[in-house]
């Protein structure tokens, strides 16, 4: 009974210890002609041992060692040696090097290298040349409004590329620099499709993006906006709190939660809380009225209107105030004109609120798996790609002779497929019941 199941070998047990299996292989047929020219006229030019590993059996590595004869071609001169079922690049069975393509992106490097008996070095080859493989595969409609987001991920922030308008993932970047984020711009396909990208206020993303797609109207997501109008509350209400002594503190119970909630969604108990901390905490409630303000700015209907309103907030902010809102004052002074473009185009990042569960479990996976496996698992799970169908359009040309001879075209529409990228809200979905799944 064969072990290993290799057709084209006779085998013999070498030696069985504790952690390997070496196996002898014998090839059953000899060559016949050249792997280069096809020629049959072939020299004898000595033989070659050559090692090879294998699938593990019973959870023990597996080496192969075969004895290969060697022929020199009389036409064209090159040596030629013939070995069956082994990966071309390495040494290895193919079987093996398909088995490190699949389980790379599953377990870290190291672990795997330990269980096959290959060095690491060429285990992360193999993963690179098939998450390229897998990148040719898999090309993802260029969005109309793309979002450039990030992730912490291994404690280093990553660039995350998205479709806003079909709340889809469409690229991860090693890092945020302005050089990584431009390299990839100038290989985006059809980048004229692209009118508006969203982002955070982050200059190299701005810079990365006119220096490709100058004509793209950038628009700074006003989540990001706002939330600097909350650190400012946040910021005021952690100083209250050092001030004051511990049975105040307990005065202030849950207030996080309430002042960093509009005033609109706080049921009546929080309001009634909120008036008490109001009156005894009069700067605390200064600067939540700030906050509230500042958030009717983005409910202005018009660009004019809201420019009205940001000025009569910047105007209302007294001295005992402004040390708390001067990163929000500052910020929207640097980036005017991509904050306001907000309501010329209403672009956002909708799908925060689903992007931050992403990033939650990614960060967790990041700490026993690399960035590049991560990325590959994430971008190459098919189950989770949202797609759809565009009409693709062949013109053919024809004689009509029932109305004499006028030319004319018909144009007949196939169906095409295309990919819009990994769906966030499915991803957050498969993270938190882990059912994500590598499918190729």
């Amino acid at each position: 009974m064969s072990l290993i199941d290799l057709k084209c070998y006779d085998e013999k047990l070498i030696e069985e210890t504790e952690h390997d299996i070496h196996m002898l292989l014998t090839i059953k047929f000899s060559t016949k002609y050249c792997m280069f020219c096809n020629s049959d006229k072939l020299q004898s030019f000595g033989k070659r041992t050559l090692h090879f590993m294998d699938l593990p059996i019973r959870g023990k590595r597996v080496g192969l060692e075969t004895i290969v004869q060697r022929y020199r071609c009389k036409e064209c001169s090159r040596i030629t040696q013939h070995v069956y079922d082994m990966s071309e690049k390495y040494r290895m069975t193919k079987r093996l090097e398909d088995y490190i393509k699949r389980n790379s992106v599953l377990k870290p490097f190291t672990k795997l290298a330990e269980e096959i008996g290959v060095s690491e070095g060429n285990i992360r080859k193999i993963f690179n040349d098939y998450v390229a493989e897998l990148g040719k595969n898999y090309i993802f409609e260029t969005p109309r409004v793309m979002g450039i987001d990030e992730i912490h991920l291994a404690k280093q922030p990553r660039c995350v590329i998205t479709n806003i308008e079909q709340r889809t993932i469409i690229e991860m970047l090693k890092d945020r620099n302005k050089p990584t984020v431009i390299k990839y711009l100038l290989h985006v396909k059809d980048p004229h499709i692209i009118l508006n990208v969203a982002m955070d206020m982050w200059k190299p993303y701005k810079d990365a993006v006119q220096d490709t797609i100058k004509h793209a109207v950038i628009v700074i997501d006003k989540f990001h906006v706002v939330r600097m109008a909350n650190n400012a509350v946040e910021k005021c209400r952690k100083e209250l709190r050092v001030s004051l002594q511990v049975a105040q503190r307990r005065d202030l119970k849950n207030d996080r939660f309430i002042l960093l909630k509009r005033e609109n969604e706080l049921h009546p108990r929080q309001q009634l809380l909120l008036s008490h901390w109001r009156l005894n905490y009069p700067l605390l409630g200064k600067v939540y009225e700030l906050k509230e303000a500042f958030y009717t700015i983005y409910d202005a209907p018009t660009k004019e209107e809201a420019y009205k309103r940001y000025e009569h907030w910047e105007s209302s902010l007294e001295n005992d105030v402004l040390p708390y809102f001067a990163e929000l004052q500052r910020a929207v002074s640097n980036w005017h004109k991509e904050i306001f473009s907000y309501f010329d185009y209403k672009v956002t990042n909708a799908y925060t609120e689903s992007l931050n569960s992403v990033i939650r479990h990614i960060d967790r996976m990041g700490r026993s798996y690399g960035f590049e496996s991560i990325r590959a698992k994430i971008l190459y799970a098919s189950n989770i790609h949202n797609k759809g169908f565009k009409p693709k359009f062949q013109r053919r040309n024809y004689m009509n002779r029932m109305s004499k001879d006028v030319l004319y075209q018909e144009a007949l529409s196939n169906m095409e497929e295309i990919n819009y990228g990994v769906s966030i809200e499915k991803l957050a979905q498969m993270l938190e019941t882990g059912k994500l799944k590598f499918e190729v």
